[in-house]
């Protein structure tokens, strides 16, 4: 198993040569993910609210019993529905943080994670950049303790939920994760890192 990388590291992910082919945005189905910080970010930039953003850009699976959202795929070439008509990204200051990774991933292990390139995942060739440079992410180290720790809750929860064998209080709970860390708007005025700990806090 090939060494696990840290933001700090260079990897060979930089698509310099990309013209939009955009197929790394199409044939997705309910995979792109997205956690709280991204959609806070689509909130803040595109001025809609989750409730307004459902069944249009966003729509939700089941995952281990939480039921978390993703970006809708459309069309006749099941393209991601922030993809235009010339193979470019309509959000890609804002986008998520699955996307920002890719061709990468992240590996989980120890209560911790580290990034490792998925072979072949880019057809263009790829050129060596340090990773915190290509995710392009404000505040890298902040970000991937949120990360980590959302990670793990999520795990943990799920952990419970199987443990549990209550239909009643897995559908209660992964409602009320759903509303609060999702469907409850965040004030984009103020930094999302805190409004996430308050959030966050009743459960740890």
């Amino acid at each position: 198993m090939a060494k696990l990388l840290t933001s700090r590291d260079l990897a060979r992910v930089s698509c310099s040569s990309c013209e939009g082919c955009g197929e790394c945005c199409r044939g997705m189905d309910d995979t792109i993910h997205l956690d709280p910080y991204d959609l806070y970010k689509l909130e803040k930039h595109l001025g809609k609210s989750f409730d307004e953003l459902f069944d249009v850009r966003i729509g939700l699976h089941v995952e281990d019993g939480l039921v978390l959202p993703h970006l809708l795929m459309s069309g006749d070439n099941v393209a991601c529905t922030f993809l235009g008509p010339d193979g470019r990204c309509g959000i890609h200051d804002f986008r998520p943080g699955f996307c920002r990774l890719f061709p990468l991933g992240r590996r989980y292990e120890d209560r911790s994670f580290g990034y490792f390139v998925v072979d072949g995942a880019c057809p263009r060739p790829c050129t060596k950049v340090k990773i915190s440079k290509y995710l392009e992410i404000p505040g890298i180290g902040i970000y991937e303790r949120y990360i980590n720790t959302w990670h793990y809750f999520c795990r943990d929860v799920q952990d419970q939920l199987r443990a549990s064998g209550d239909e009643e209080f897995i559908q209660r709970t992964a409602l009320r994760i759903l509303e609060i860390f999702f469907t409850a708007p965040y004030d984009t005025d103020r930094p999302f890192y805190p409004q996430f700990e308050e959030r966050i806090a009743p459960f740890i």
